[in-house]
This record gives structure tokens, sequence and C-alpha cells, in this order.
């Protein structure tokens, strides 16, 4: 695809569209459903070279602090002090061999030595303390009440809503962040039926928008319409064809007809693909549902080139983290969620694409340092981490906070208020997947309340960018 052709006023005109709707989610809106603005941003990307995004969300909210945790002295101890019943012994984790600027010593809990491995490699890093704002927020403005806070502070469904979205003041977005950037970089993927976007967990707000698709699939399973290929069922499929086929006055008899026959060429077509594709040559473990998912992922990466992709995102889903009762299943499903990653980065590393390929985690928020009884509450901010060869790896980025409680990040019970929004997170990631800079504001409006737009520099310096 060549885009040197695009005019100056092209790009001119991008470039006032993306600043004239930050903070407007209806001019965002309007923007995208103009069709416009994803040709115009493909005309502004020179890397066509294959990228994807792959999404792990923890259903629930991990409790990333047990995760990702101080081991040494005297922080050591705050955290002990903190957590109570819930603080685990310091021999639990594996020390990190970067120590943070303050001198403060992390380890990664001992049951997650695939990606304690990636970290130590250089292709994995952490990011402390992220979470859903407004703006930026102190203890101080919450209880005088001057502080904009993000809707449903500390409910699952909001907060989802809100990681998924990038749009915390609002319970409607209408779209996702991964949608609006499918958007935007969709010109960049050749003629295909199936969407730039697949999940592996049911259609999600993460990747939807109103120009581009959801490609939903169960992990494991061939696509399609059962027995639709079979001869034996030959009159069975021409009766549903002749339905789908029929002019249809009623709008939303039309729309159903013409959906279900594109969902159905779709997946023919992605069945195909991967049966025309290189086999995965890494084993994946069968009773690890994470690892199901991203053994499908992979897959799908591996037919790249019969999907006529150079950008894809995917959407993986793993429940039960909301350890309210008891955290004794935490330790089991760090280790699961390791092994997936690990799994998942040989896959990458075996096909030669651990650059092109970015593995990140999000949540629905961490949880408090004082316990619930034998679990801990919903809180705030929290820990993720991103894996893959063009992550600025071996670093924890962010501010890791003093896990005390009572002190200043402290907005009740340990729920500590996030120093790094995810807009700039999300940002890192939008960069690094192709779209400019000045774009940035078309998949993360409340972006400029944290990023000044015109730095030279990316918002943390969490990706390879060159």
């Amino acid at each position: 695809m060549n885009h040197k052709g695009n005019s100056v006023k092209r790009r001119r005109f991008l470039g006032e569209a993306s600043c004239a709707s930050v903070g407007s989610i209806a001019a965002l809106s309007s923007i995208l459903n103009l069709k416009m603005a994803g040709s115009l941003a493909a005309a502004e990307t020179t890397d066509d070279d294959y990228k994807a995004l792959v999404c792990v969300f923890l259903a629930g909210g991990n409790d990333s602090f047990n995760m990702l945790t101080p081991v040494v002295g005297s922080a050591y101890d705050e955290y002990a002090l903190a957590r109570g019943s819930l603080a685990l012994p310091a021999s639990d984790y594996a020390v990190l061999s970067t120590p943070l600027s303050d001198g403060r010593q992390l380890g990664l809990h001992q049951n997650m030595p695939e990606l304690f491995r990636h970290f130590e490699g250089g292709d994995a890093a952490f990011i402390a303390n992220v979470g859903t704002l407004v703006e930026r927020t102190t203890v101080a403005g919450i209880q005088n009440g001057s502080a904009q806070l993000p809707l449903g502070l500390f409910s699952h469904s909001d907060q989802q809503l809100h990681w998924h979205s990038g749009l915390p003041e609002t319970r409607s977005p209408g779209s996702g962040w991964g949608g609006r950037m499918a958007d935007l970089l969709s010109e960049l993927n050749g003629v295909s039926g199936v969407s730039m976007n697949v999940s592996l967990a049911g259609i999600n707000l993460f990747q939807s928008s109103s120009g581009t698709s959801v490609f939903s699939k169960t992990p494991g399973s061939s696509p399609g319409l059962a027995n639709w290929e079979n001869p034996a069922h030959i009159r069975r499929r021409q009766a549903i064809e002749s339905v789908l086929d029929a002019e249809y006055q009623n709008l939303f008899e039309k729309t159903f007809a013409t959906q279900t026959k594109e969902a159905i060429a779709a997946s023919n077509e992605y069945r195909d693909a991967l049966a025309s594709a290189s086999p995965v040559m890494t084993s994946f473990s069968a009773d690890n549902p994470i690892s199901l998912q991203l053994k499908d992922v992979a897959e799908t990466i591996s037919a790249r080139s019969e999907l006529s992709k150079k950008r894809q995102t995917f959407f993986v889903m793993a429940g039960g983290w909301d350890h309210h009762a008891s955290l004794d299943p935490h330790p089991e499903m760090l280790l699961q969620l390791s092994q997936a990653v690990g799994e998942f980065q040989a896959e990458m590393n075996a096909m030669g694409i651990s650059d092109k390929v970015t593995l990140f985690s999000a949540s629905d928020f961490g949880r408090t340092l004082s316990p619930n009884g034998s679990g801990s509450d919903h809180a705030w901010g929290g820990n993720q981490f991103v894996v893959g060869g063009a992550v600025n790896g071996k670093k924890v980025f962010g501010e890791y906070p003093e896990l005390a409680l009572g002190g200043v990040l402290d907005s009740g019970r340990g729920r500590l208020i996030p120093t790094t929004s995810v807009d700039e997170y999300f940002a890192e990631l939008a960069l690094w997947m192709g779209v400019t800079k000045s774009n940035l504001p078309l998949v993360l409006p409340n972006l400029n309340r944290f990023y000044d737009l015109s730095s030279p520099t990316a918002p943390m310096g969490l990706m390879n960018l060159e």
C-alpha cells in the first residue's frame, strides 16, 4: 500500500481534527464514524511491518501488590505491617536485579518464573500503580470533594468499562480504545472478511467501535456453522442460503441476513487461513485456560499473511481474580498466568517475531492493602506487566508506591491512588502500533490531562519506538 502521494492538506486536516476532538466524546464519535480519519491516519503511518497487541485481562481485580512486592529491609517491613495476615514471607519472591530509583528492591512472586526470566532477559517490564484517572488526584482533593473521580470507583463493571474504553467519565462510551485504534490503522491491512480484532473471550468493549468489528471464537474450536461443508447436509445449507439471500424490506431483517452471511464467510476464510498456515511449534498446556486462549492467538498470528494482516489486536480473559474471601488461590493463578505467558513468548520467539508482538496485562483494579478477612477488597491502583521484544525491559515504569496504611496515596484501607493513568500506559502501546502522536487524542481523548503531546519524548518510555 503506497501512502506517499497523500497531500499536505490531508495531513493538516487530520492533525486539526485530532486536536479538536480532545475532551469531546461527541466529536470523537463523529470523526470516527466518517471513516475518514482511518484512511488519513494510515497515510501518516510509515511502518507497515506486522505488529500485534495481545491484551490479557485479569477479570476481578488482581492483588498485584502480592505479585510484585518489596522484599528487603524497611520496605518489606512496611508491606508486612500493612498487609497483616495477607503478607507473604520475603522468601516467596524472586528478587529483581534492577532496584527502584530510591534503592528499594522488588521481588516477583516465585510462582512466576517465566515472567521473571523474561524480565531479567530484557523483554518484559512492569508498570507500577497504574489505574483509571480523570485527572491527577490527591488524598486532600478526595477529602475536600474537589477531585474529579472515575464513575463507579471500586465497582467491577464500571472499572472494567473504563479500562476498556479509556473514558472514565461516562458509562456509555460507545467504543473501546482498541476499537478506535483499529479504526485508525485498519487500512494498513489487506482485504479480508476477518477483522483485525480477534477475541478469545467473546465480544468486548476494548476492541469494539462503530467502524471495526470483532471476530470472536471459542478457544480450540473451528469457527463456522456445524456441517456447513458436509455434502450430507447440502439441502439444509441451500435452505439457509435461500433465506439469507432473500430481498428484505425490513431494515432489521436485511441487516441480520447481511451480517450472518458476512459472519459465515469470515469463519470459512479464517478456517481456511489456519489450515494453510504453519502450525505452532510450542506445546501449550492443555489444562491451562489462559494457555489455550494464547495458543489460538499464536495460531491466528501464524496465519497473518493468509489473512492479509499488518495490524491485529487480541483479547484474552482470565476470570476469578476477585479474592474477597481468601487469597489462597492467588499463587496458583499466578503460576498459570506465568506459564501461559511463557509458552506464548516461546512460540513468538520460535516464529521469529517477538519484537512484532506485545502482550500486556490489565485488570479491574488493585486490591486493598488491609485484609478483608482472609482476602482483600476492591481498590484502585495496581501493577501490570508488558512482554515482548519491543519492550524496554528489565525496568519498573511509573512510581512504585509506599505500601503503608495512611500514606500519601492511601484513599482509605490501603486503596492507593494511581500515580500512572491508563491513558499513559495505553498511549505507549498505541504509539508502538503506529498511531502518530498527533492522532493519540482520537484513541485516548483524556490523554492531554496527563501528557503534553508536544513533548519530544513518549509518555513513559515503555516501548522501543524506533
